[in-house]
């Protein structure tokens, strides 16, 4: 990928210029300042390159050009990192250096390709030669096009972005290269995949309206893109489904499966996961399931299942208590379909025909818009030629979407969508990932770093392409935002799809269908993007020294393993490790995907290069220093509980920091002021973490670097205070999630300055919980924790514990930008509450879970909500009636109420649907007396036999049922 190389080097070279001490000489810094010129003419030239069928003359010189910026930050950062090319190397470090450079030197009869460059001072002149004459080779190709390569010419992303919308290159014109109309609109168009469908859609719900109370197994058989997974989607989250059943889950198994991977998927899909249950056998994980499915009502879907072995070693975990339970298994074998299921259970999904493959492809492109009649008979066309597969029809009418609406681009497209190919799915996708501007394919290729049947989590995606350098920065937007677009963007294209939305309506999470990934999967080996070790012959033949990535895959059940889980270090020290021992700098930028085993911290010394680091899954049992020496990190995710020493400062580069312990709790770790000191911050977590440290005196003394004018997340934290001096050195923080423990009154909670937070004029979502054992509620119920101010700018908010009489409420009401309001754990004092007028103007999702609340009186005053979801709340006896006039209201999820809750939820609904409004729901969740307790226990933080012997029979009984005097009390 040589874009996303050039856009990473350029980053490097970037962060070289701001810190001088990285280089001695000062000619260097106009060297390096001509060298970033000199590239961004490379870069512009493989943005603004129109060509779609390349000869083998110009995919060797954009390879040669990805290898010659991949050399370039190579050398760079080994530049960086060695101690020899620092001012302050003679001063203080000069005795370390000799060892470093003798220890360098005693390896020379195992250098890499790159290493006897880097012996000496780098040559940065050559380097620019090398460019120099790929710079000539582009001026000939652009002379021979008529085009020109313009000087200071901004980025294509840039003005996509800036336009409101993604094009790729093919919205030029063949003619003349003019750029589609920006006002053209992008519709989702979800009910638009269930085209073709219908009938076999209402076969499979007359299995679920039917009187069998018998466990029944329902298999949707058809070939890999043709629709099954969509149709089991929409049963799944059908209305009526979500009510009938007690529990659901969805597990997906796939060709190379974990048995494992599937139970944990399960438990984490019925909500019950905890950290703990990832230590356990898989025995017990099995019969853990087997339990809490036991005597409820269950649907379990099954997704892309390929052989009678895995439906054989998952059946065992599903009871039959002939209470109309229900399980869905997706595979593209009708032998297995035969074997799990009886044929009137079986359905087979057919191809499309031309007429229903047209509705696909003209809903995917238009949605509800007509189709312009000149471009009708090439849509007609290219659906014919799609041979009715739904899987290709989508991700061509996403490549359309994104195209100009002229016949000229539509016949392009058209040319290269066969009927006649052996792999016409594959060529399709392949046409897709080439139409792809050059700064999403490296984000598209990137999706190969994560396990199959997995769902990928948005937030945790983009920050890696972020500290990758695959974005290039873009005014008047974040990294993180321009990320998201590109997430949507890829969404658009049908080559990803959207499976959660977070409560701002924005994407949470996405998968992948098994066929784009192994394409993707394809594409990475190709092009040298990346490494995926999943089998021992992926060790054996590969050059990890010269890899940029190594992705390590979990160990499958059908695939002959890289090694037992318990055993992986071992063999990775012998193998994985042993490859790239020769060589102190290894190629290596990124090491992904570690999982689940406990290693010493020392064989992280052999990527010195390495810029993400995610061992989120690796248990050190301490802070492993050795990671201060890799220096150009920009992304690190450990696993530890300790303290975090004060030289994680050395670590420059960091954007991303992410420290997690191995099980949820208390105050365990200690992290230093001194992460103010790190410029380049744009997030970080640390879970039971707290700053220590005199921070008045780092103020004073470092007061000039301490303005994180990039950090955008601050998570994980406790008992932080928010000082004006603190604040001040945040300005542009987006996200805040902090603890506080109520038992820690040496001071008074006033010291904390949470009022200052009206400062944060940049804060979107803000989420503050206070911890506390039974005994601290007394003081809790008294009198409230804080005095509150909130910005102006606040779009979700989320109190736990905070103590805020109901009255008070209105100092959140009146926020005009507040669109999600979380209120749990005794977030309110009093059991009543009547909220003013005007307030909450712009709020759509509110959740109110474990209060006290009772009577809650409300004459319509929340105009523009949508989502009302109520947890726990054992005291409420209705929800005001008020809320069936609403015209914006589509949802209402209820669970742990009151009968009486229920019934007046019911009674919004039938307003509702008087009111036209039949998209609105009622969603009942019942779930066990049991889990109730255990949540209630969970929330305060106290062990069980403690809450039992503190709250009384009547207590338990208000948890458990409801009400304490009712008569069934399991």
């Amino acid at each position: 990928m040589a874009y996303a190389a050039i856009i990473s080097l350029k980053l490097t070279l970037h962060n070289t210029l701001l810190h001088p001490s990285r280089y001695s000489i000062p000619c260097e810094k106009r060297e390096i300042e001509s060298l970033y010129e000199k590239f961004e003419l490379l870069r512009w030239f493989l943005e603004e390159y129109p060509s779609r069928e390349s000869n083998e003359y110009e995919t060797s010189l954009e390879r040669r050009i990805g290898d010659v910026a991949c050399r370039a930050e190579y050398l760079m950062a080994i530049h960086l990192n060695n101690p020899s090319h620092s001012k302050d190397f003679l001063s203080s470090v000069r005795s370390k250096a000799r060892n470093y450079l003798a220890a360098f030197k005693n390896d020379t009869y195992e250098l890499n390709p790159y290493k006897k460059e880097i012996m000496g001072r780098i040559n940065i002149k050559a380097m620019i030669k090398k460019v120099d004459s790929l710079l000539d080779e582009v001026t000939k190709i652009k002379e021979q096009m008529g085009l020109e390569i313009i000087q200071g010419r901004g980025s294509l992303m840039e003005e996509e972005i800036k336009n409101g919308r993604f094009c790729s290159q093919q919205d030029y014109e063949p003619e003349n290269v003019l750029r589609q109309d920006s006002s053209k609109v992008t519709v989702s168009k979800t009910k638009s995949l269930m085209v073709g469908f219908d009938d076999r859609l209402k076969q499979i719900m007359d299995h679920f309206t039917g009187q069998s109370d018998a466990l029944e197994v329902i298999s949707i058989v058809g070939m890999g893109g043709i629709g099954k997974t969509t149709l089991a989607i929409h049963v799944y989250n059908d209305p009526y489904v979500v009510s009938r059943f007690d529990v659901r889950a969805w597990a997906t198994v796939s060709q190379s499966y974990s048995v494992r991977d599937i139970q944990l998927g399960m438990l984490d899909s019925m909500k019950i996961l905890t950290k703990e249950m990832y230590r356990e056998s898989d025995v017990k994980l099995g019969v853990r399931v087997f339990k809490y499915l036991k005597n409820r009502r269950y649907l379990i879907t099954i997704d892309d299942i390929w052989d009678t072995n895995a439906w054989d070693g998952l059946k065992m975990m599903f009871p039959d208590d002939n209470n109309g339970s229900r399980i869905i298994l997706t595979t593209r074998s009708g032998y297995v379909a035969a074997y799990a299921s009886p044929s009137e259970a079986r359905h087979h999904i057919s191809l499309l025909s031309d007429v229903q493959s047209w509705m696909l492809l003209r809903a995917k492109v238009f949605g509800d818009e007509p189709c312009p009649r000149n471009l009708q008979k090439i849509g007609e066309e290219i659906a014919h030629n799609c041979c009715g597969l739904p899987l290709s029809i989508v991700v061509i009418g996403g490549l359309l979407s994104k195209a100009t609406r002229t016949q000229g681009a539509w016949q392009s497209i058209a040319a290269n969508v066969t009927s006649s190919s052996a792999d016409q799915c594959s060529d399709i996708l392949r046409l897709s990932y080439n139409h792809l501007p050059q700064y999403l394919k490296a984000c598209f290729l990137y999706m190969g770093a994560f396990p199959k049947s997995n769902e990928y989590r948005v937030s945790k995606i983009t920050r890696m392409w972020v500290a990758e350098g695959f974005l290039g920065q873009i005014q008047g937007q974040s990294l993180e935002q321009v990320a998201e677009r590109c997430v949507e963007d890829l969404v658009d294209r049908s080559l990803i799809l959207m499976s959660k939305k977070n409560s701002m309506g924005k994407i949470k999470a996405f998968k992948i269908h098994d066929l784009v990934l192994d394409f993707c999967l394809k594409e990475t080996k190709s092009e040298k993007f990346l490494q995926t070790i999943i089998s021992w012959s992926d060790l054996l033949g590969s050059d990890l020294a010269s890899e940029r990535r190594i992705i390590i895959g979990p160990a499958k059940a059908s695939v002959h393993p890289i090694i037992p889980l318990n055993h992986q270090f071992k063999a990775f020290k012998h193998i994985l490790f042993g490859c790239v021992y020769s060589s102190i700098s290894s190629y290596v930028l990124s090491l992904v995907g570690l999982e689940h085993c406990f290693i010493g911290s020392g064989v992280l010394l052999r990527w010195k290069l390495l810029i993400v680091l995610d061992a989120a899954e690796v248990e050190f049992l301490e802070f492993p220093y050795q990671v201060l020496e890799l220096l150009n990190l920009r992304y690190i995710a450990l696993r530890y509980d300790g303290h975090t020493p004060a030289s994680i400062t050395k670590l420059w580069n960091l954007q991303t920091l992410i420290i997690l312990g191995h099980s949820w709790g208390y105050i365990k770790n200690r992290l230093p002021v001194d992460i103010w000191m790190m410029a380049h911050l744009r997030y970080v977590r640390c879970d039971g973490a707290y700053l220590f440290g005199s921070l008045a005196a780092k103020f004073d003394f470092y007061r000039k670097h301490l303005v994180l004018e990039n950090l955008q997340t601050l998570s994980g934290l406790w008992n932080l205070r928010f000082s004006e001096e603190m604040l001040q050195s945040i300005p542009n923080i987006q996200k805040i999630n902090v603890f506080y423990d109520i038992r820690l009154r040496k001071k008074k909670w006033p010291d904390y300055q949470l009022e200052n937070l009206a400062n944060l004029h940049q804060l979107k979502a803000l989420k503050i919980r206070i911890i506390s054992f039974r005994e601290a509620y007394n003081y809790l119920n008294t009198s409230p924790m804080f005095k509150f101010c909130f910005p102006p700018s606040l779009k979700k908010l989320a109190l736990g514990g905070v103590g805020i009489p109901w009255h008070d409420l209105a100092i959140i009401g009146s926020l005009p930008n507040l669109e999600v309001l979380k209120l749990f754990d005794r977030a309110c004092l009093g059991t009543e509450w009547e909220p003013n007028e005007e307030e909450f103007p712009k709020l759509k999702v509110l959740t109110l879970q474990s209060l006290n609340l009772e009577h809650w009186r409300d004459s319509g005053h929340f105009r523009s909500l949508q989502c009302l979801i109520i947890r726990w709340c054992y005291g409420l006896v209705e929800i005001p009636s008020a809320m069936g006039e609403s015209s914006t209201l589509t949802t209402i999820e209820l669970e742990g109420c009151k009968d009486s809750v229920l019934n007046s939820a019911c009674e919004i609904r039938e307003k509702q649907k008087s009111n036209d409004n039949d998209t609105f729901q009622v969603i009942y969740h019942k779930r066990s007396i049991w889990r109730n307790l255990a949540k209630e226990v969970k929330h305060m933080q106290m062990p069980l036999c403690n809450f039992l012997i503190s709250n009384g029979f009547k207590s338990i009984c208000r948890i458990m049922s409801r009400d304490p005097n009712a008569s069934d009390v399991e």
